[in-house]
């Protein structure tokens, strides 16, 4: 039996965003497309951050939250959306996740899932040998191949 690799799985969908895209044009992105989050790329479409859903709701909290790590004392529930009002024209780059984690085609679906779980990703950006943007893996793609083929998912 084969190994699966991240080639075999990998969705080949050049959604991404520029650094310079605002906060407000992300968001739009992300709900059109139903996607959790998106690569940043440069000019070149060099990989250069990703930006989640999740991302976009720590920048709008308050700095005290991360230190408390719960809502629960938060002093007022608008502050959130006071502050995602403020940040929406800011440029998306003052909030990406860096550096960002990529993966290769012939990377195997083994080492996927274990960054899937260890890190909690939802997508991961495929890159070629030159850093540049080619697809993305996603945790359904992952778990619907392996349902699909007759493969052998460890590598």
């Amino acid at each position: 039996m084969e190994t699966l690799k991240v080639k075999d799985v990998m969705t080949y969908d050049l959604t991404f965003v520029f650094e310079n895209e605002t906060v407000e044009q992300v968001i739009d992105l992300l709900e059109k497309s139903s996607m959790s989050g998106v690569p940043v790329v440069d000019n070149d479409l060099k990989v250069v951050g990703f930006i989640s859903e999740e991302d976009i709701i720590r920048a709008c909290l308050p700095s005290y939250f991360n230190l408390l790590q719960t809502a629960a004392f938060l002093p007022d529930t608008n502050l959130v959306l006071s502050n995602l009002k403020k940040i929406s024209r800011d440029p998306i780059g003052k909030y990406i996740s860096k550096p960002v984690f990529t993966v290769k085609p012939n990377d195997t679906i083994l080492y996927v899932a274990d960054a899937f779980m260890r890190k909690n990703f939802k997508m991961i950006p495929v890159v070629d040998d030159n850093n540049t943007l080619i697809g993305v893996v996603t945790r359904i793609s992952v778990l619907k191949s392996a349902i699909k083929k007759e493969t052998v998912v460890s590598g």
